[in-house]
């Protein structure tokens, strides 16, 4: 079922919208939740968490592209899981080391002017990420978006785990040269 159809489901408020959604869009929640938590239980509850926050928020939200919005959502959710399981730990673990990795890049102010900035470094984003090679992107995106370890990368995209690692450098560096230059 294609993602208009499905949000038709949500507009109707059919229960049938969640059956849909987890169909087609499940497995890659509960990866992403995985490559998060480590945990089979607790991936397979973030994906019922972003069912339901889906559900919750579809309408009123009517997002352009389902897929990256339900990502996003699960993505959040586990997130959210690892922060409230982990309090007490400080740094060393893989999900800590790669958002840390990202620090010196993105730089963290927690004020009204960098609630209100969040839009523009979306829209600064968009615009690196559509001046990347599709390679480039792809590798970026699982190390970052998804949390997957180098070596899970260069096994999916069937590529050495140097070249995985260079390429996730080289993207890092262009990134901080372009919100540099942006003024980020």
């Amino acid at each position: 079922m294609d993602d208009n159809a499905i949000i038709a489901l949500f507009n109707k408020r059919d229960e049938q919208a969640i059956e849909q959604l987890k169909l087609k869009y499940g497995a890659a929640c509960r990866q992403i939740a995985y490559n998060i938590l480590k945990n089979r239980e607790d991936a397979e509850e973030i994906l019922s968490d972003t069912l339901l926050k889906v559900w919750n928020n579809v309408p009123p939200d009517l997002p352009d592209n389902l897929g990256g919005y339900v990502y996003k959502t699960a993505r959040y959710e586990a997130l959210e899981a690892y922060r409230r399981k982990n309090r007490k730990m400080r740094g060393g673990d893989a999900v800590t080391v790669s958002v840390n990795e990202l620090s010196d890049c993105v730089p963290s102010n927690n004020d009204v002017e960098a609630v209100m900035d969040q839009k523009y470094l979306a829209s600064l984003l968009d615009r690196f990420f559509a001046e990347l090679g599709e390679d480039q992107r792809r590798i970026f995106l699982c190390r970052y978006f998804y949390n997957m370890e180098y070596k899970e990368i260069a096994k999916k995209y069937g590529t050495g785990l140097s070249r995985v690692k260079m390429s996730v450098l080289r993207t890092k560096k262009k990134l901080k040269e372009f919100l540099s230059k942006e003024g980020y």
